[in-house]
């Protein structure tokens, strides 16, 4: 599935869709609810199991990630920004910060 369809299947689901402060501040607070569910799961696979994520692990990081997805894509719906635009910038970005790590 490529980003922007995510994106507007992701809208069709959000709980909130008029364009408020009441709007905003849900979807940024839930981004930030599962990014932080998330470090947590992390920080307990590194502080208990060594860096070991089981498979049950590996499970709740996935589950999070996707959650955190899902408001990346209603966020950025607020705005007005397609998933695909934003992935497309990050990864040039990040293409041109690989060149010139090669190049010094």
């Amino acid at each position: 599935m490529e980003l922007n369809e995510f994106q507007r299947k992701a809208l069709l689901s959000v709980a909130l869709k008029q364009k408020d402060v009441v709007t905003l501040a849900h979807r940024s607070l839930g981004l930030a609810g599962e990014a932080g569910e998330l470090a947590n799961i992390v920080k307990k696979i590194i502080r208990d199991k060594n860096g070991q994520a089981t498979n049950e692990d590996i499970q709740k990081i996935s589950e999070k990630l996707g959650d955190t997805l899902y408001y990346v894509a209603v966020l950025a719906a607020y705005y007005d920004l397609p998933l695909d635009d934003i992935a497309a910038k990050v990864l040039s970005k990040s293409e041109a910060f690989r060149r010139s790590r090669q190049a010094g």
